[in-house]
């Protein structure tokens, strides 16, 4: 009995000797999946007619939520008279769930019938068919010049509303 008890000891002895430690708690890495593209464009069309496009020189599109970063960017918006706006910007973010796009850095926006506008951000809301500018917006067209901190539009700046510190300079030269 007793050389029983003592090969028994020995057992446990050796078993909690030569078990091995559990590994250490690896941190959860949040692995954000993207798909990067250079050079890419990225387009809405209604009824065969195309409303947007945007090209960047970089764009990363969440997998997740569909959301896309542009960065370099130059777009464009038609409107249902054939003219349109051209704009370009450092950066931007198309949401598809909302269909809106985001655009900031920079906003440089030139209409075909010859009116010009910057601001620090532009948006594209699509259930208003509308774009707004915002923060140190200006807007020249022949001799008129419009600032204000706000100016939205729903048919490419042709016609539009100013709202905050908003002026308008009949008779400005205009600046190339």
């Amino acid at each position: 009995m007793g050389t029983i008890s003592l090969l028994f000891v020995c057992l446990v002895v050796w078993v909690i000797r030569t078990t091995p430690e559990p590994p250490p708690d690896q941190p959860v890495i949040d692995t954000e999946k993207k798909m990067v593209y250079d050079g890419n464009t990225l387009s809405e069309e209604r009824n065969g007619k195309r409303i947007w496009d945007l090209t960047a020189k970089r764009m990363e599109t969440d997998l997740k939520s569909n959301n896309t970063e542009l960065t370099d960017l130059v777009g464009h918006f038609y409107r249902e008279d054939g003219k349109s706006i051209e704009l370009k910007a450092k950066h931007g973010i198309y949401q598809q769930d909302k269909q809106e796009i985001h655009i900031d850095g920079d906003v440089v926006a030139t209409t075909s019938d010859g009116a010009k506008l910057t601001s620090d951000k532009l948006d594209w809301q699509e259930k208003e068919g509308m774009l707004v500018a915002s923060g140190k917006v200006k807007v020249t067209k022949d001799d008129l010049e419009a600032t204000g901190d706000r100016i939205e539009s729903k048919d490419a700046f042709s016609h539009f509303w100013i709202r905050g510190n908003a002026r308008i300079v009949k008779g400005a030269k205009k600046n190339e």
